[in-house]
């Protein structure tokens, strides 16, 4: 990692594939890496439950400008970054300033524990 920019993540999507001998359809992924993103920490506290705080980790991506991160990733897809998997915790937004300038794609993820 290098600079505000310097961070990559790994998109890997699952699709049902062709089934096989017994009829099961087999699973297959495919990996995009995305580089120039920027990854920060965030945290957001939680709704209280039987009066204990849920904190929940979640980490803001900012993608490089010219990729459109909603094309690559849906809210099945697991993301991975910095040796850990992440999954969507939001919708991807992308931003087009009337200029052009500086558009680029944002999103939230959290810890992937499934």
């Amino acid at each position: 990692m290098t600079g505000l920019h310097g961070d990559a993540i790994s998109i890997i999507h699952r699709t049902m594939g062709e089934p096989d001998v017994d009829g099961q359809p087999q699973e297959s992924t495919t990996t995009h890496t995305v580089e120039g993103c920027s990854v920060q920490p965030v945290t957001h506290a939680g709704d209280v439950l039987f009066e204990q705080d849920i904190i929940l980790g979640r980490w803001r991506v900012i993608g490089p400008q010219g990729i459109i991160l909603s094309d690559l990733v849906d809210g099945d897809d697991t993301i991975e970054w910095d040796g850990h998997n992440y999954r969507l915790a939001s919708a991807v937004q992308e931003y087009t300033p009337a200029d052009g300038l500086g558009s680029h794609s944002e999103l939230y993820m959290m810890e992937d524990h499934r």
